[in-house]
């Protein structure tokens, strides 16, 4: 991981170029413009087309910086609604973590969250397996990941900000220590501040600007299921995957971690070992239809956490390596953004 630089940033800028259209750089965008920056967003396919498009939409922390985010989401939730005239389908619900084995269910106890014993797990989620030692039932939120990263990427457009897909910046126009012009493949943009949330490409992306990003690229692969009759009304997370419901009666079981570089394409191996998963959580989902099959591509970093931080180019930031947390972590790094470029003066 590269060291944070200790240059000194002025209070305030005014324009700055974001480049990438998942969920980290739409978030960074509507909150840089929602404080009245000139923002312009570089997306090099369509917004949301990668891991952000393809997250199943659950919000379940599991970090202080996790709880911190979440708690963010009503008030983000109910502004970019409002300004994008669009509805994310966000929505608070209970989850539910079976114990195999009576060290899991040790374990479980340790966390936040009310214990169940097996009659009680069947009383409340009768779809779920009876081989279980109890269950930790728990409150967490959800939300559909294309709705949301559209609507970030339209208020942000209401608020005055370029959303440009199909734009991938080529390269960079450094004077000293700074970034002067964003290229791309049809123009240069003149920047106070750039912020590179290119998911795994964001290594790609810095290293035109002579900085190297501890960051690659994990595959993660879903399954959408038509359960037929069958009930799921709560969210199952186990240790290797997890099954989340959804409002239009699908269920969605995920997600594999695998290093593949760049390849995104689903494989047997990774939707096979899904749909053991789906049967060893829920038995019932046996009989259901495999309705598609997809896989998006993480950022991760060496040591698990994610990178958004200032770099030796003193106006460029880096906001990577979130992992399969990229939607619930968004609220929070785009105000960690925020805080290091500061208000603007307009």
């Amino acid at each position: 991981m590269f060291a944070m630089s200790r240059a000194f940033y002025l209070p305030y800028m005014s324009r700055i170029v974001v480049i990438g259209g998942g969920v980290i750089g739409c978030a960074v965008a509507e909150r840089l413009s929602l404080d009245r920056h000139q923002v312009t967003l570089l997306e090099r396919d369509q917004l949301g087309g990668r891991a952000s498009g393809a997250a199943a939409g659950e919000l379940s922390p599991a970090s202080q910086s996790g709880e911190e985010s979440l708690a963010m989401f009503p008030e983000l939730v109910a502004r970019i609604e409002k300004d994008s005239a669009m509805n994310v389908e966000y929505r608070v619900q209970q989850g539910l973590k079976p114990a195999f084995t009576e060290s899991e269910a040790t374990s479980l106890k340790t966390q936040s969250g009310r214990w169940l014993d097996p009659a009680e797990c069947g009383t409340i989620e009768p779809a779920l397996t009876r081989d279980i030692v109890g269950a930790l039932l728990l409150e967490h939120a959800h939300l559909t990941p294309p709705r949301f990263v559209h609507a970030l990427a339209r208020a942000a457009a209401a608020h005055g900000a370029e959303i440009c897909e199909g734009t991938p910046a080529t390269g960079f126009k450094l004077e000293g220590n700074e970034v002067r012009r964003v290229r791309t493949s049809t123009r240069e943009i003149a920047a106070d501040w750039v912020v590179i949330a290119a998911g795994p490409w964001t290594r790609e992306v810095a290293s035109s600007a002579g900085i190297d990003v501890d960051v690659r690229p994990q595959r993660g692969q879903l399954a959408a299921l038509d359960p037929g009759s069958l009930v799921l009304r709560r969210s199952v997370f186990w240790s290797t995957g997890y099954l989340v419901p959804k409002g239009d009666g699908t269920i969605i079981a995920g997600g594999t971690e695998e290093d593949s570089g760049f390849d995104d394409r689903p494989t047997l191996d990774g939707i096979a070992s899904l749909l053991d998963l789906a049967r060893r959580l829920v038995p019932g989902l046996a009989s259901a239809s495999l309705q598609r099959v997809w896989a998006g591509l993480r950022p991760v970093t060496s040591d698990g956490d994610p990178i958004v931080a200032p770099t030796y180019v003193h106006n460029l930031i880096v906001a990577t390596g979130h992992h399969r947390k990229g939607i619930l972590l968004a609220p929070i790094a785009a105000a960690t953004v925020a805080g290091l470029i500061g208000p603007s003066a307009g």
